[in-house]
């Protein structure tokens, strides 16, 4: 009987300390200004998490769009220097092809000549031109088509 007297004593002393360290804990929790109101506190990060949401899905929206739109900008090019006659002189010509993802923008061709320069221009469509290519057009068009390595 000692014993369980004991033991009831022992469990008694534990749940009081238990108690007291829980409420010390509340009161630390519960301290300060606007403390008291935890379920405001809770609104207001329920109002911010669902406006972040929001904002989420309008950024992922328009960075969808941006993705879209940059489609359709000049991000190929391919440049070949040449020299059309034989009498001499340098690779003062060009053919420059400047194209988007989709394979569709110009071609420019610079013929440089001693007496004339002659700049000439061609649209591409689909990596399709309605009019012949010339080789080194052709060509300007095989090194815009081909990947680029990233510089560091």
């Amino acid at each position: 009987m000692v014993i369980l007297s004991l033991v009831a004593i022992l469990l008694a002393v534990y749940c009081l300390w238990q108690v007291r360290s829980f409420n010390a804990m509340r009161k630390a929790f519960f301290a300060g200004k606007n403390a008291g109101d935890l379920e405001e506190v809770i609104k207001r990060l329920q109002t911010a998490m669902s406006l972040s949401r929001e904002q989420q899905t309008s950024l992922e929206a328009s960075l969808k769009n941006l993705s879209h739109n940059t489609s359709f900008a000049m991000q190929k090019l391919g440049l070949v220097r040449f020299n059309p006659f034989d009498d001499g002189g340098g690779n003062f010509s060009f053919s420059l092809a400047l194209l988007d993802l989709h394979d569709t923008g110009v071609i420019i061709t610079s013929m440089h000549g001693r007496q004339q320069n002659r700049i000439y221009t061609k649209t591409i469509q689909n990596g399709r031109c309605e009019i012949p290519l010339t080789e080194e057009e052709q060509q300007a068009i095989n090194l815009a088509d081909q990947p680029r390595s990233k510089s560091t």
